[in-house]
């Protein structure tokens, strides 16, 4: 009798995530037992990003007079307060094994999910995932090591495992899965650069693609040579301020597009002689009228500010007009019939209906305002926001790479987090509305 077909595929579905994990698992007790048994002098330590930052700490502790918090925390956990190299190496390489050891434990959970709670085994191989991405982002690529190979081979398996495991993924985590994608993908595509003899786009320089641990590192390494303070803590503040005023601009941008959304909405006659001109607007370049702005308003947060409202308004305008055209003609009608005021329809059936085309809007106007903050701290010649800092930067990018990407996402962390505050109050303010405004 010829084998079932259909029970022959379902092992076989069943059996290859698991030995797919297996694999991984030994791939962890590999980099755990490599880790651990770095030698302090080894290159795979000195560069990693734990040892590069414990040597900074190393030598900010002899400062008696150091701010860094990092340098604050190590005081006390260290005789006199001073960490000696040898110390800060020994920590570091520990920090490697910790997160070597981290993913040989999410393995294991991994295949306990896959064996016996199928529906989890997805989302267990996705936390194991992200164990890789924190490897990567801190084990150098030494040619003459195999850590950093192993890294991306695990990375590579382990996404795999997680196509074919059964169960879902949250959109929180298929991110991360994202992210996972786009990090090992810019990984190989380094490596096939320096196979081909960097013949292809974009690999003819090395310095065009840093790896993403040298990124990682420049984040804790100090913004300027021997200097008190991190880079992150420095583009942290630049981000805050950049972030400061691109609010402002978010506000007026977005009850600018809202009162005129509210004006088009109520006057045939307004919309058509006025919408033509805010449709103009945008096809201006927002570069060309920054400085404008700065000379009219003076250098400072008020011109940043109208920059970012300025480019916040026009999705705000537009779809605030479409939200509150969207109710039915027999919905207005009922209320019509009831001698409803204009008030009274436009905030007890327009403005609901219009609720989720405007939250729409402000989620596009939450990134745009960032942008427009940053194109307006150019001309306003200010040297504690995100635009100084892509400058400065900008300038040193054929020797120092990294500390430019590290701005750019830098600057992309402040804009999803925008993104996700307004995520969050429409979550809220949109809790038990129907998905449909109309039946």
């Amino acid at each position: 009798m010829p084998a079932n077909p259909s029970l022959d595929r379902k092992s076989f579905s069943f059996w290859l995530p698991i030995a797919l994990v297996v694999v991984l698992l030994v791939n962890g007790m590999v980099l755990a037992v490599g880790q651990w048994r770095l030698p302090l002098d080894a290159p795979a330590l000195l560069r990693s990003t734990p040892g590069r930052l414990s040597l900074w700490v190393a030598e900010q502790s002899q400062n008696p007079a150091a701010e860094a918090i990092l340098v604050q925390w190590t005081r006390p956990t260290v005789p006199n307060g001073i960490l000696a190299e040898e110390t800060a190496l020994v920590r570091a390489r520990g920090m490697l094994g910790i997160l070597s050891l981290l993913t040989v434990g999410l393995a294991g959970y991994a295949l306990y999910c896959l064996g016996q709670k199928r529906e989890r085994g997805r989302t267990a191989l996705v936390y194991l995932l992200l164990s890789y991405d924190a490897l990567l982002l801190n084990v150098p690529p030494i040619t003459d090591q195999p850590f950093y190979a192993l890294v991306l081979a695990g990375i590579l398996v382990c996404l795999a495992a997680a196509f074919l495991a059964p169960g879902h993924v949250s959109p929180q985590l298929g991110f991360f899965v994202i992210i996972s994608v786009i990090l090992v993908s810019w990984e190989l595509y380094k490596q096939l650069g320096a196979v081909t003899g960097n013949q292809l786009p974009l690999t003819d320089f090395p310095w065009k693609l840093p790896h993403w641990q040298a990124i990682a590192a420049q984040l804790l390494q100090p913004a300027r040579r021997n200097g008190p303070f991190l880079l992150i803590r420095i583009l942290s503040e630049a981000a805050y301020v950049t972030w400061t005023a691109a609010f402002y601009g978010f506000i007026i941008g977005s009850l600018s597009g809202f009162s005129l959304g509210v004006l088009f909405a109520h006057s045939r006659l307004l919309e058509r002689g006025l919408m033509p001109y805010v449709v103009a607007s945008q096809t201006v370049p927002i570069i060309a009228i920054a400085p404008m702005i700065v000379a009219w308003l003076k250098p400072g947060t008020a011109p940043i500010a109208v920059i970012s409202a300025y480019l916040a308004f026009f999705p705000v305008t537009i779809n605030t007009l479409r939200g509150l055209l969207s109710p039915e003609a027999m919905k207005l009608d009922l209320l019509y019939s009831y001698a409803a005021s204009r008030w009274t329809i436009l905030f007890k059936l327009r403005i609901p209906s219009a609720l989720p085309y405007i939250f729409s809007a402000l989620k596009v106007a939450s990134t745009a305002c960032v942008v427009g903050a940053i194109v307006g701290e150019l001309p306003s010649s200010r040297s504690d926001g995100l635009a100084a800092a892509i400058l400065r930067a900008s300038g040193n990018y054929a020797s120092e790479p990294e500390k430019l990407w590290a701005v750019i996402l830098m600057a992309a962390m402040v804009g999803i987090l925008f993104f996700t505050l307004v995520t969050l109050v429409e979550r809220l303010a949109l809790r038990g509305f129907p998905l449909k405004t109309s039946e």
